[in-house]
């Protein structure tokens, strides 16, 4: 669909996002620069007046701009996973502190930061233009409650794998999810649909995804059955092994094949044993490309956490020294990838951890 200028109407908004990102950069550097006036020198002062008239530049899905050596960054979209992204930016145009600046998961990106040697500060910015500093937040564990796990049981037998995670149980082949528990919700004394105890159950849904999962039931009905499961796992299996012609099965959630891979043989990546882990955050979808994680011993005998990764990911660093954080923040930390996505800026961002990590090139799938 094109405007009257012949310009798509998407790329119309787009523009118009980023144009309004880039000054609401530029009126935030302003604020702080009239803010800070009376402690900064009148050289310094000069500087941020005039680079604050400077055009932003756009990258991903956030916009910076670099004033005295320090790298300001306004995220504009997948924000929880930003700081990767606005870390190698910032590296990369030789900045020495980043401030970045976030309308949500200022506190998720607050708590990640500090598990990097670099100064980062990151603020909680809102649709009025006001910026606070964010405290970083703590990771609530979500228990799997009683009634969702009697589906283990059901989901290993069929010949799935299970999977907790965030609170939900599910059922992955090969590292794509065929299965979940979730809670209904009954009608209310008054009518209405309102969640709680006394009028939620659990049940187990089959498919590939939320809308798989509903088209399943319209087709065969609420109640999820073994031979159903069976028949599905068969079939993902199929599509899921070395070889395979590609097909829409294979192509999801390749780095959890990946990691299915590895636990299978821990000894590619030189460990003992391994087990897959809960992630730092929990998954939207199943269509996004979200690193995954594994625990376990490696042959030394030491701790590991494993991050897998599949895509060059300029968040993966992040992510995984998230995972570490919530895993065992004692651990060594391992990424495994296939080696055409092990990149120089990557592995420039990880330098910039408080604590090591290595990364290992694996070519164990097409």
């Amino acid at each position: 669909m094109t405007n009257k200028d012949g310009h798509g109407l998407h790329a119309s908004v787009d523009s118009h996002g980023s144009r309004m990102a880039k000054m609401r950069l530029r009126a935030i550097i302003g604020a702080h620069a009239s803010d800070a006036s009376a402690a900064v020198s009148s050289e310094s002062s000069e500087s941020f007046g005039v680079l604050a008239k400077t055009e932003p530049s756009e990258f991903g899905v956030a916009v910076g701009l670099v004033v005295d050596d320090v790298a300001w960054v306004l995220i504009t979209d997948r924000y929880v996973r930003s700081l990767g992204p606005a870390l190698m930016w910032a590296l990369r145009n030789k900045a020495k502190a980043l401030k970045l600046f976030s309308p949500e998961g200022a506190g998720d990106l607050a708590r990640i930061a500090t598990h990097f040697d670099f100064a980062i500060e990151v603020f909680d910015f809102d649709v009025a233009g006001a910026a606070r500093v964010a405290a970083p937040k703590i990771v609530e564990k979500i228990e799997i409650s009683v009634a969702d796990e009697k589906f283990a049981e059901f989901i290993r037998s069929a010949g799935a794998d299970v999977v907790r995670e965030h609170g939900v149980i599910s059922g992955e082949v090969c590292g794509l999810e065929v299965c979940r528990v979730v809670r209904t919700v009954g009608a209310g004394a008054n009518g209405d649909r309102v969640a709680s105890e006394a009028n939620s159950a659990s049940e187990l849904e089959i498919g590939v995804g939320a809308h798989d999962r509903e088209t399943f039931k319209l087709l065969h009905g609420q109640t999820a059955t073994a031979e159903s499961l069976r028949k599905v796992v068969a079939e993902v299996a199929a599509r899921r092994v070395a070889g395979a012609q590609v097909h829409p099965l294979n192509q999801l959630a390749r780095e959890r094949m990946l990691r299915h891979l590895v636990c299978r043989s821990p000894q590619l990546v030189g460990a003992k044993n391994l087990q897959a882990a809960q992630p730092p955050i929990a998954r939207t979808n199943l269509k996004d490309v979200v690193p995954c994680c594994a625990v376990g011993e490696a042959e030394t005998g030491e701790k590991i956490v494993v991050v897998f990764s599949v895509g060059v990911d300029p968040d993966v660093v992040s992510y995984g020294a998230d995972a570490r954080g919530q895993l065992n923040s004692s651990a060594e930390l391992i990424f495994v990838m296939p080696t055409r996505d092990i990149v120089p800026a990557v592995e420039r961002v990880a330098q910039m951890l408080r604590r090591p990590a290595r990364f290992i090139g694996l070519d164990a799938i097409a």
